[in-house]
């Protein structure tokens, strides 16, 4: 893994460092470019993302961009409430972020053509328009890579910890895994670890933290060491990116294995109950303190799917909207408030940016619901985000942007931004070809 290290003592460049920046360079973090990252990490720390994707497409009318003088059958049952922010109303039934609005900025006119799922998930998740607009697009190796996985390859962890962690496990649609999360062209080696379970259970642990009974951590490393030894003399390998991810695989296998701060990272019950009570007890708001955790110990990517279940279980509401949020939004102002003040209170909001958002909106007259790409609501916070800025402006309805409107590229840009990429950077496909990571611009006026 590389490592930022001061530029101005260069290391000796061993056979492993070689590979390590050939092997950027081979997706277009040229040499400049790396040592402007090299010399940013010696000055400040590190940033660190957290990822809330509310997969099946959260009402943009019913959260963060009402309009209570809109007919009856467009404004809906909730009503806004003020907020720490002047001008600044979201639903009633989130009272505890209206309470840190100054924390967080809202961009209310995301916008894009694709109404399905699958192929609104990639647009959303890499910025990038689909291959195809089909409800049966599934991950691929010719894909545009994950935020997560882009943020794995020019910015990884420290040694121990992975790069980029998904929980509670990957979402899914009718069956199939959602495109976007994945490290497409990339490689394997920057696809997410995934944490599978219900973190709310006393019992939750992650699968593979622990030896067998047969594998001592003694005999674990000497096997480490001799596979080390025996690709030292297969310098025929080079750095080609199949050899790179099995020996990513491997170190990451044995670096959490070995490592007891990565254990420590991902037990949620060293956290004190009065505190998981705060982010609810219930998969998602554990899941959100598990992420916080995970920052905080290191981790440079956190995507937290916050809908892994059928339809119409959370975000994907149609004919059941105001039931199922009356239910789902207190959860959602419980565990996104409570990890907002518990990174500020911890000292981590500033170098944590953190994004809430789905990859559609819904329609503007309740009785259908539909989806809804043309207009939608993410919220941002941390990282370099000003706190209480709104960018945008959506017609009566919320159905269109009025002004300000942006693209899943625009949302994705920002986040690069934010974490301290460049607009040119550049990533390889499978011939070699340079592509842009950016598919938009960054919307300046909130960072």
């Amino acid at each position: 893994m590389l490592s930022f290290s001061d530029p101005l003592q260069p290391e000796r460049l061993t056979r492993r460092r070689f590979i390590q920046v050939g092997a950027m360079s081979a997706v277009g973090l040229t040499l400049p470019q790396l040592l402007r990252a090299e010399a940013a990490g010696a000055t400040k720390r590190h940033k660190s993302c957290i990822l809330i994707f509310c997969n099946g497409g959260p009402s943009q009318l019913d959260t963060f961009d009402m309009k209570p003088e809109a007919p009856s059958d467009i404004r809906g049952e909730f009503r806004p409430i003020p907020t720490t922010v002047p001008g600044m109303q979201i639903c009633e039934h989130l009272p505890r972020l209206a309470r840190r609005a100054h924390d967080f900025a809202l961009i209310r006119t995301v916008s894009h053509t694709d109404a399905l799922h699958p192929s609104a998930t990639y647009w959303a998740l890499t910025g990038h328009r689909p291959p195809a607009s089909t409800l049966n697009l599934k991950p691929a190796p010719s894909h545009m890579p994950a935020l997560g996985s882009a943020l794995s390859r020019f910015m990884p962890s420290r040694r121990d910890l992975p790069s980029y962690v998904l929980a509670p496990q990957l979402c899914y649609d009718v069956g199939n895994t959602q495109p976007g999360q994945h490290a497409g062209m990339l490689g394997g080696a920057y696809d997410p670890f995934v944490v599978e379970g219900e973190p709310n259970d006393s019992d939750f642990h992650v699968q593979g933290l622990a030896l067998n009974d047969h594998m001592s951590l003694a005999r674990l490393r000497t096997r480490f060491e001799l596979k080390q030894q025996l690709e030292e003399r297969l310098d025929y390998l080079g750095a080609s990116m199949s050899a790179q991810a099995i020996d990513a695989f491997n170190e990451q296998a044995f670096n959490l294995l070995s490592s007891p701060a990565a254990k420590k990272a991902f037990d949620l019950n060293q956290e004190p109950d009065t505190l998981r009570a705060r982010y609810g007890r219930n998969r998602y708001g554990q899941s959100y303190l598990l992420a916080r955790r995970l920052i905080e110990s290191g981790v440079r990517t956190v995507m937290i799917n916050d809908n892994i279940g059928s339809a119409n279980d959370r975000w994907d509401t149609h004919s059941n909207n105001f039931p199922t949020l009356r239910k789902n939004l207190p959860e959602t102002d419980a565990a996104l408030a409570t990890l907002l003040e518990d990174l500020r209170d911890r000292g981590l909001l500033d170098t944590t940016l953190v994004i809430w958002m789905g990859e559609i909106g819904r329609s503007p007259v309740h009785d259908h619901q539909d989806h809804w790409p043309q207009c939608y609501s993410v919220l941002m916070a941390g990282g370099g985000v000003q706190g209480g800025a709104i960018y945008g402006e959506s017609d009566n309805h919320a159905a269109y942007p009025l002004s300000g409107g942006c693209t899943p590229g625009d949302v994705l840009a920002t986040a690069y931004t934010a974490m301290g990429l460049p607009e040119d950077t550049e990533i390889h496909d499978q011939l070699g070809r340079p592509l842009q990571l950016f598919a938009g611009k960054p919307i300046r006026e909130i960072l």
